[in-house]
């Protein structure tokens, strides 16, 4: 196990941290690449709160050293020297745990501290609680490590977002109490220190309590407010057909304005959590970059003969023409004039290191990479469907769609890895897994993933937009696994995208076609023609 070690002792105190707009720029690239690997400790009967409490500081700080990656020579001294002042505090807990075993006559001490049941039994806590006591070099050693930390934190982009991965398993050791706790009150510090900066966005899609307001919140009302503005617009036109042209702007590059706005340049807003001033705030900037116009035209359109027996002709109808028009946060940070501070921070939040961040903000869910699956990714665009001259990226919103669910599902792949679209497409090809016109035989998933399984589809045509959703959510919550078609399924005119959630009237999306999260924001409602729902199957 890598271990951190100890740093010479650097002028600075908790307060000038806190107050340090210098270190909170300094920790850029903070919240990248950490996701998966925390390690994280075990407790059982077997061991006490100081074993524990002792494995999981060491498990957490170990993955700052793991992350320094192309750390600066000082980063590097900072870090070696933090490791070995671990190591010295955990024989120091060692050495002093054993001398009190041996002492019969301890008087106990008060009950203050609150011991986890799950952590740590009584006489553990006590021992901790004697330790701090008996030991003020430990102490010392404890003050001088988190020191260390700061710097190593200062040094390299990965090791406080290594801290925020930790920051859970951490703030359960404070209730085994002891020195331990006095480490990881030190280091949630840093924590704090990073919730005030910019990377604060990062965290906004956590509640912290039932009622609390957040970026998920936030984001479905300005998508109702969306979708309520083109049903007032069609309600308003009288029309035969509705075409709906133009994007949505990306909620990445929205909250990514939001963020700089509310920051200033200067951390002058945390944007940790979600308020009315805030809400108001980020609606402003959501209007600012989206706008509608529309307009009726009389046009002559093309209607097939029915049941084949007439020929088409044209038939002049009223058709309501709704163009959607959006910004880039590129052409918002030159309107809003950013100063250099604001750019900096606009030139760091729009890497595409934290492509998955940004994504588990917009989605509220700790996405995986599927989330940025699109049919015309270049790993798998040029791949045919079937026998077909026609490719994923020409044909594919529905197999890429059942791929972004399978993979969601975490079910057994089967042995096809790495697994994508591209590699799902390759693998029903040799289990004839489409006709002769590239169309999906449905009952050739099972055949290549053995545990997903398709079992219907749901016709949704002449339904209500409540009747819509209410299926569609029911499905959802009795874990089915759905792709919906969302423009009328005619001929010519199909387009399937997978659905991961359901947040009060928004059916949230990943779009094969498009960046778009909210379904009904992008697609007419009364478009959405069927649904398909796919199961795990563990017989």
């Amino acid at each position: 196990m890598a271990e951190i070690k100890k740093r010479n002792v650097v002028k600075g105190t908790i307060k000038t941290i806190n107050k340090s707009l210098e270190g909170t720029e300094k920790i850029r690239g903070s919240v990248i690449n950490s996701k998966n690997k925390n390690e994280s400790a075990t407790y059982s009967e077997e061991n006490n709160a100081n074993d524990y409490a002792t494995n999981r500081i060491i498990n957490t700080s170990k993955v700052i050293v793991n992350n320094t990656g192309k750390i600066k020579q000082k980063g590097n001294v900072a870090v070696k020297i933090t490791k070995e002042n671990f190591i010295r505090a955990r024989q120091k807990v060692k050495m002093i745990k054993t001398k009190l075993t041996e002492k019969k006559n301890i008087k106990p001490v008060t009950k203050g501290i609150k011991t986890s049941s799950k952590l740590a039994k009584k006489e553990a806590s006590k021992i901790a609680k004697e330790t701090v006591k008996t030991s003020k070099r430990v102490m010392n050693l404890a003050r001088k490590t988190y020191r260390g930390v700061k710097v190593a934190v200062k040094a390299t982009i990965s090791s406080v977002k290594a801290i925020i991965v930790g920051t859970k398993a951490l703030i359960s050791l404070i209730m085994a109490g002891g020195w331990v706790a006095l480490v990881v009150i030190l280091i949630i510090c840093l924590v704090g220190l990073l919730c005030s900066s910019v990377f604060g966005i990062f965290f906004s899609g956590e509640k912290t309590s039932s009622s609390a307001m957040t970026m998920q919140d936030a984001i479905a009302e300005c998508n109702q407010e969306f979708s309520d503005k083109l049903g007032e617009i069609q309600n308003s036109n009288p029309h035969d057909e509705y075409v709906l042209d133009g994007q949505v702007a990306s909620w990445r590059d929205i909250l990514i304005i939001y963020t700089i706005k509310q920051s200033n340049g200067f951390n002058e807003q945390e944007v940790v959590t979600m308020d009315e001033n805030k809400k108001k705030v980020l609606k402003e900037i959501y209007w600012g970059m989206n706008t509608i116009t529309s307009e009726v035209k009389d046009e002559f359109i093309t209607v097939q003969g029915v049941n084949n027996e007439e020929l088409p002709k044209d038939v002049q109808k009223k058709v309501l023409h709704i163009q959607i028009n959006s910004k880039s946060a590129e052409e918002m940070k030159n309107e809003y004039n950013f100063n250099l501070h604001q750019l900096k921070q606009y030139n760091e939040l729009s890497s595409n290191e934290y492509a998955s961040l940004w994504n588990s903000v917009v989605y509220g869910i700790d996405s995986g990479e599927y989330i940025n699956w699109r049919q015309k990714n270049a790993p798998w665009s040029n791949i045919r469907i079937g026998n077909t001259s026609n490719t994923i990226g020409d044909i594919g919103c529905l197999v890429t769609s059942i791929a972004i669910l399978i993979e969601k599902s975490s079910v057994n792949r089967n042995n096809i890895n790495p697994f994508n679209p591209g590699t799902f497409v390759e693998a029903l090809n040799q289990k004839n897994g489409f006709d002769e016109k590239g169309n999906l035989r449905y009952d050739s998933i099972n055949k290549v993933i053995p545990n997903f399984k398709y079992v219907n589809t749901i016709n949704l045509r002449d339904k209500t937009r409540a009747e819509k959703l209410s299926l569609i959510s029911q499905y959802v919550s009795e874990g089915y696994f759905l792709t919906v078609e969302v423009k009328g399924a005619t001929e010519g005119s199909q387009h399937w995208v997978a659905i991961i959630g359901i947040n009060g009237n928004n059916i949230v999306m990943v779009d094969p076609a498009t960046n778009h999260t909210d379904m009904w924001s992008a697609y007419e409602f009364s478009k959405t023609s069927q649904f398909n729902y796919f199961e795990i199957d563990e017989t």
